[in-house]
């Protein structure tokens, strides 16, 4: 068993994966910036400024592994001052572990990371420079950083959100013909992943620290097939001629198979 600190554990993603992790028999403790919600998994220890390091060190204190969801709920609110407070947490939170003597760290960005021939994009700048923050040779253990795509499941936000309001509604999309690759994960594929992370052995974790990894889901890579993962039976998808070429967030093809094979090879993980 081990002890899994979790920041942002109020968070969808964060509370998704607590509540995975004590199915599996670990101890699950929040770092929050705010008070507890009734429903949060696990023990809850306010750190009001994630940048103290002193108040993290106290509230990470007999973890085994640190989950670092926590960042700004909006990204369409991020301001160039946001640009680096990230950052300057995952610097905190690795200073912390270390007086802890912790060893592992899963940060999680995203793959608006992955675009930096956009300049004006200030979350993907946030997320490129806690990356950095995460993985150089600074105090603390590297962290293995987990860039995420849009996730799907109840509750998810963005416009997988629009997708499912539709599907329950029985509107019919227009993704028919939308076969591009894309790249989604699962909330309950995270909960798995974070899950094997914690339980890993040493030797893996630390070969994937310092590395960026993207986990993705194997039948959802498209949004036609997004949208009958989500719609099931009530689905129903037009098909609209050229549409993949309207709409962004496509990869090469071959990418989806690189994602799943560095997963794999850094810590043998497949998506269930």
């Amino acid at each position: 068993m081990t002890v899994a600190a979790i920041t942002g554990i109020t968070g969808l993603a964060g509370g998704h994966v607590a509540q995975a992790l004590q199915a599996s028999g670990h101890e699950v403790l929040g770092i929050s910036r705010r008070a507890p919600t009734p429903q949060a998994a696990g023990t809850i220890r306010s750190v009001p400024d994630l940048l103290d390091v002193d108040a993290l060190t106290s509230a990470l204190n007999g973890s085994g592994i640190v989950f670092h969801f926590a960042d700004r709920a909006d990204r369409k609110s991020y301001g160039e001052a946001d640009v680096n407070t990230a950052a300057q947490v995952m610097g905190a939170i690795r200073k912390a572990a270390f007086n802890n003597g912790i060893r592992r760290i899963v940060a999680f960005s995203s793959v608006y990371a992955d675009r930096p021939d956009q300049p004006g994009d200030l979350y993907g700048r946030s997320k490129r420079a806690m990356e950095a923050a995460a993985m150089d040779q600074g105090p603390g253990p590297q962290a293995v950083v987990l860039r995420l795509p849009p996730l799907y499941g109840p509750g998810a936000r963005g416009a997988v959100r629009h997708i499912a309001n539709a599907c329950a509604k029985g509107w019919p999309l227009p993704f028919g013909l939308a076969h591009a690759p894309r790249r989604f994960l699962s909330l309950d594929a995270l909960a798995h992943l974070c899950t094997h992370l914690a339980e890993v052995d040493d030797t893996r974790f630390e070969r994937a620290a310092g590395h960026v990894l993207v986990p993705i889901s194997p039948r959802s890579n498209s949004l036609a097939s997004l949208s009958r993962t989500i719609g099931g039976n009530r689905i129903r998808l037009v098909p609209v001629p050229g549409i993949d070429r309207i709409l962004g967030g496509r990869v090469p093809r071959e990418q989806l198979g690189k994602d799943r094979q560095a997963m794999l090879d850094a810590i043998g993980w497949v998506a269930p």
